[in-house]
């Protein structure tokens, strides 16, 4: 059974490079060589960074299939003083990628965690977007299919804010074909290989997009990083937050529907007709 334990190792949470192998810190390689054992998602992937900087720390495959089997494993090398690193395949672990359980073991057992900052797709595409990205909400990777898919898009489409979300090359054009036939006229971005050899990035409403990506080179290669404007608003407009919903549907489940609404637009701030639109909606 594991208990807390004062005298651990510091689990290392390592960025690695999405693509370009000279995008590591100094602090990361220097850590990588000192630490006893690594966490890696793919041992094949992290193979290269290691042979490319003569890294010979041992590698140990750790993904979403081995998390639970694997956990003792680094959790007991913690508590024996050991320092242990956590890296994925590409750029800062836990974003989309297996970690977690180790984070949240580590945690409980108050074994210092120590993150070693560095590259990331989604901070680096956010860099260049064109967008505003003052708020944004990271949605990770969308549902393939089915009604949780349709509520995915559509919020995003409500969203008022910019949303940014992972898609794989043999899915992108479907991802763009969907938000066309919903009739999203709405800014987007597209990054794809960020810092390889064919970096690409894409902008314009959905149907511009997936035009330039049918035209390009390589267009289905690797991972994309997409962004969508979240919704404009109208000096007059206010979006409902989830709490907003909340509070007229309780509403809306006691009282008359007008009256509900009425009560709601003075609770809530916002015009009776605008909460009337966006329940149509």
């Amino acid at each position: 059974m594991l208990t807390k334990d004062s005298k651990t190792g510091t689990l290392y949470v390592i960025a690695t490079p999405i693509g370009n192998l000279e995008d590591i810190t100094l602090r990361a390689l220097r850590k990588l060589k000192e630490i006893e054992i690594c966490a890696a998602e793919d041992t094949r992937k992290s193979r290269i960074l290691f042979n490319f900087f003569q890294i010979n720390t041992t590698l140990v495959s750790y993904n979403k299939d081995s998390e639970r089997t694997k956990l003792t494993l680094f959790i007991d090398k913690l508590r024996e003083g050991k320092d242990v690193g956590l890296i994925s395949d590409a750029g800062t672990p836990l974003i989309s990628d297996p970690g977690f359980l180790l984070i949240k073991e580590a945690s409980k057992l108050d074994i210092k965690i120590s993150p070693i900052p560095g590259a990331s797709a989604l901070t680096s595409s956010v860099s260049v977007c064109n967008l505003p990205v003052d708020r944004f909400t990271f949605l990770g990777f969308p549902p393939r299919k089915g009604k949780s898919r349709n509520l995915f898009l559509k919020d995003i489409e409500n969203s008022p804010y910019s949303s940014i979300i992972f898609e794989s090359g043999k899915r992108i054009e479907g991802l763009l074909e969907d938000f066309i036939n919903m009739g999203s006229e709405r800014s987007i971005f597209l990054g794809r290989e960020i810092t390889k050899l064919h970096e690409s990035f894409y902008r314009g409403i959905p149907k511009d997009v997936l035009n330039k990506l049918r035209t390009s080179q390589n267009h289905l290669k690797g991972e994309f990083v997409v962004i969508f404007q979240g919704r404009k608003k109208n000096s007059q407009d206010k979006y409902m937050s989830k709490e907003d919903k909340r509070v007229l549907q309780i509403l809306m489940e006691k009282l008359p529907n007008n009256q509900a609404l009425s009560i709601g637009s003075e609770i809530l701030g916002i015009k009776k007709n605008l909460i009337y639109k966006q329940i149509i909606d």
